[in-house]
């Protein structure tokens, strides 16, 4: 009780710190249909989005990418994604920072991109402030998650409160609040049953006070914070301190790892680094970014990991950008013996290209080998694709077939499986925006699977409409069959899904969503509730 009122405290404590933003407004909007040749907004020239307008893309708390504006209408618009560290979806939120007064947003969104975790630098530069304003981005919410299977010890009864806040330029200052954390209570008990003490959980994945401005000659971060420098380590309780000389930010990291409750690793962890960056440009448009990283992590003066992390990314206009990081590994254990033998442990690519108005791709390809931690005598993969048929190099299209119709292609191939064996991806889907003028709006996909230990395909139907400017709703179905090669069992899941959002006002919302599963060998119900307020 103590942890939430603390947590809650907390919660009011950032958003009391708010000011008049004077003059200057963040607006936001929900994709209502994306590819990865378009990214559709539910606003347009009356919400003061105009052609050449950047929007950067979040998922919860989770960063997207970031698209620009190309063709706007009344109260809509269409983008082309520039950078794509995830495909963007139904739901996903752009945000927009303009100066001068703006035409109130006809609809609430439920989260902000700027809420989401630190970018690395090949992301978009932050969009300009006066000084003297504090901009607040970010929700407050209830949540509740609730489960029911067949088998009762499987049902979840969770409700939570949820907050993800960031106060920038505090002060006029041109440091940064943020704030990203949960409180769970498990009415039905699965926390006791996994080993927790009590029926309550708090998560807090970030408390940190940072300044970084491309302007000034010094920054730092402290607290619990997540480095934009420096890749592979995730959360730290600790501090990064960096100069800046014309293009060039050098910096160092210190801090203790936090503990992951799914690979039970963290929390004795300190780890020690630093990194050099380089940026050349002034536009995003036209940009280069580059950073290189040393770390050492430890476990009681011992060692447990040793490596570099290397990251780039360049942008030549609108049409054309991409990204690439790699962790090389300095150290390797052999019948336990520790030598220096270094190693790539993780690859990142991606490339967007948008060779005509009506034709996009997307290149890139994601490779992860597991990372043996020495003192904690744990192996885990470093990085975040280590699902076998999400490896390998894999190349999405899309086609914008006249002004309602888009056929979307993706085809992916790992041919290097734990198994030595191959495993493939080839999917197809056409999306539609309007039905019939009915403001209806729909997609049909297929998807096929071939891989070392299993086959199959998945298919996937989406209608969705649009009410009176507040409420949306989705109703989603999803067929999946899969078959096992070497047990030489099939297992087929059917999904039915409905989702609604509605916009009380400006900043409340409301978002409800159930899913009945149909599987071979357990049915049940999902459900999700959220009321919350956004900034």
């Amino acid at each position: 009780m103590i942890r939430s009122l603390l947590f809650t405290g907390m919660v009011f404590l950032v958003a009391a710190s708010v000011c008049d933003a004077g003059g200057q407004r963040t607006i936001r909007f929900r994709v209502t249909y994306c590819t990865s040749a378009q990214v559709y907004f539910d606003g347009g020239k009356d919400e003061g989005l105009s052609v050449g307008d950047t929007l950067v893309i979040a998922r919860g708390d989770t960063s997207v990418g970031s698209a620009v504006i190309t063709a706007v209408s009344s109260h809509s618009s269409v983008s082309r994604p520039l950078v794509s560290l995830l495909p963007p979806r139904i739901g996903d939120v752009g945000t927009l920072i303009k100066e001068g007064t703006l035409p109130e947003p006809p609809r609430a969104v439920v989260d902000s991109a700027m809420s989401a975790p630190a970018p690395s630098p090949s992301s978009p530069p932050g969009i300009g402030r006066k000084p003297g304003e504090n901009v607040l981005a970010g929700r407050v919410a209830f949540q509740y998650n609730g489960q029911s299977a067949e088998d009762s010890r499987l049902n979840i009864s969770q409700p939570s409160l949820y907050a993800h806040i960031r106060l920038l330029n505090l002060g006029g200052t041109g440091m940064s609040l943020s704030l990203y954390g949960r409180e769970y209570y498990d009415i039905g008990g699965p926390y006791l049953r996994y080993g927790d003490s009590t029926h309550s959980r708090f998560d807090l994945s970030e408390l940190s006070l940072g300044f970084d401005r491309e302007s000034s000659a010094f920054g730092f971060s402290a607290g619990r914070f997540i480095s934009r420098y420096v890749t592979g380590v995730g959360a730290l309780d600790g501090g990064e301190l960096l100069v800046r000389q014309g293009h060039f930010t050098a910096g160092a990291i210190a801090g203790t790892g936090i503990r992951s409750r799914l690979t039970g690793i963290g929390g004795n962890q300190r780890s020690v680094g630093g990194f050099l960056a380089y940026r050349e440009g002034e536009s995003f448009f036209d940009s280069y970014d580059a950073s290189a990283a040393y770390v050492r992590q430890t476990v009681d003066g011992n060692l447990d990991r040793e490596f570099l992390s290397v990251q780039s990314g360049i942008a030549m206009g609108a049409n054309f950008n991409a990204y690439g990081s790699a962790d090389v590994e300095l150290k390797e254990a052999t019948n336990g013996v520790i030598s220096s033998r270094p190693f790539v442990s993780s690859i990142l690519v991606f490339v967007n290209y948008v060779p005509t108005s009506w034709l996009s791709t997307n290149f890139g390809y994601d490779g992860a080998r597991s990372v043996y931690l020495f003192e904690s005598m744990k192996s885990v993969s470093d990085s975040l694709f280590h699902e076998a048929l999400s490896q390998g190099f894999r190349l999405q299209g899309t086609v914008r077939l006249g002004t309602s119709y888009t056929l979307n292609t993706e085809a992916s191939v790992n041919t290097s499986a734990v198994d030595g064996g191959s495993s493939h991806t080839l999917g197809a889907g056409i999306r539609v925006t309007d039905i019939f003028s009915s403001r209806v709006f729909g997609s049909l996909r297929y998807r096929n699977v071939g891989g070392s230990f299993l086959t199959g395909s998945q298919s996937t139907i989406e209608l969705g409409r649009g009410f009176s400017q507040r409420v949306d709703i989705l109703l989603h179905y999803d067929s999946r069959s899969y078959t096992v090669d070497r047990l030489k069992q099939t297992y087929t899941t059917q999904t039915f899904s409905g989702d609604a959002n509605f916009w009380i006002s400006r900043n409340l919302y409301g978002m409800l969503g159930a899913d009945y599963v149909l599987d071979n060998t357990m049915n049940g119900f999902r459900y999700f509730l959220e009321c919350g307020y956004r900034f």
